[in-house]
């Protein structure tokens, strides 16, 4: 065989690689998929001054806590800062009021946890990105007027990339990185091979260390109702993975996991154990519209219980895009984005 085969062969053999990886690459990301609208009753917005990417909800009060923050302005390079929000859900209409005594400097915030301590009083815990300053978790403490003072901060290197929180102490709690790239050629490894390189990092209220390792881009977690499982959403994972929980010494074990379709964000936690699962079935739509408004990236909430996941919203991105919180409480859903200000409120029939 002559050299000129030799190179046409190698070259033709590489160009169906490529192909290949990148047809691949936009099978994962959802080029090819066709959703079809779904809701789960009426829906109605509630218009925001800023995103609410994380909502938690107190059970005992019927508040709604938002986490804000002008999310498009900060993916243009503005220096903005954030605050979280309250909703009475008892209320007719809904408004969002502040949540807080006073935010921290440069706060920034991100995914949230509440936790309900022995004596009534309630913890916020807030992850914040300021700038030109380490990752942080920011603790707050509910006062008699409702509103959160806060306590303290806490900032360790194992906080590579915080997205998501779960309390289980006064000064305890367990942070999700999304990334745990810390070179070029691991970035790639990272998202463009989807190596699992993200952790769960757990404080006891002193020292920080890796709880689980091995996620491919852990983004959110929810806490089981008795405090002895965790389910972290695996973006580029496309999955649900289950851990059990040693609540003396705070270790995770890997249990099981669930295969979704599309890349989940965060989970909410139901009284009863039952799961809502923000769900992006379009990623690469999410990528788009990062950098441009007028492109939506649909939004999708699953519901997960006893085993069995089920489609409750699917909106093509012109009710609410990006969105990345579902939140359940007295047959209404509350769905927030990433970058969209306002929340989208759908009656469960």
């Amino acid at each position: 065989m002559s050299w000129k085969k030799r190179i046409s062969i190698a070259v033709v053999a590489f160009l169906l690689v490529v192909v290949a990886f990148s047809l691949e690459f936009m099978s994962f990301g959802g080029a090819f998929r066709e959703l079809t609208p779904r809701t789960p009753g009426v829906c109605s917005t509630l218009p925001l001054t800023a995103s609410a990417e994380d909502i938690q909800i107190d059970r005992n009060r019927s508040i709604a806590y938002l986490s804000s923050l002008d999310r498009r302005a900060l993916v243009k390079g503005e220096d903005v800062e954030g605050t979280i929000l309250q909703l009475d859900l008892t209320a007719d209409p809904l408004r969002a009021m502040p949540a807080l005594v006073a935010a921290p400097q440069a706060f920034r915030p991100h995914g949230m946890s509440l936790y309900r301590m022995g004596d009534g009083k309630q913890r916020l815990f807030v992850i914040s990105h300021p700038e030109n300053a380490p990752h942080a978790v920011e603790i707050f403490e509910q006062q008699t007027d409702g509103r959160f003072l806060h306590l303290g901060t806490v900032r360790d290197p194992l906080l590579l990339s915080p997205n998501a929180i779960v309390a289980v102490g006064p000064t305890q709690f367990y942070v999700a990185n999304d990334k745990g790239a810390t070179n070029v050629f691991e970035r790639m490894r990272e998202f463009v091979f989807r190596s699992g390189l993200s952790t769960v990092v757990y404080y006891d209220g002193a020292t920080m260390r890796v709880a689980a390792e091995g996620l491919k881009s852990a983004v959110g977690m929810g806490l089981s109702p008795d405090g002895l499982k965790i389910h972290v959403a695996e973006t580029l994972g496309k999955r649900l993975s289950s851990f059990a929980r040693d609540p003396v010494s705070g270790e995770l074990r890997f249990v099981d996991y669930v295969a979704l379709e599309g890349s989940p964000d965060n989970i909410n936690v139901d009284g009863d154990g039952t799961l809502w699962i923000a769900v992006h079935a379009k990623l690469l739509d999410l990528v788009r519209h990062f950098g441009d408004a007028g492109h939506v990236s649909p939004t999708t909430i699953l519901r997960h219980s006893a085993g069995v996941t089920q489609t409750v919203l699917v909106d093509d991105g012109k009710g609410i895009s990006a969105g990345s919180v579902g939140a359940v409480f007295d047959g209404r859903l509350y769905v927030g984005s990433i970058t969209e200000p306002k929340i989208r409120v759908c009656r469960l029939r």
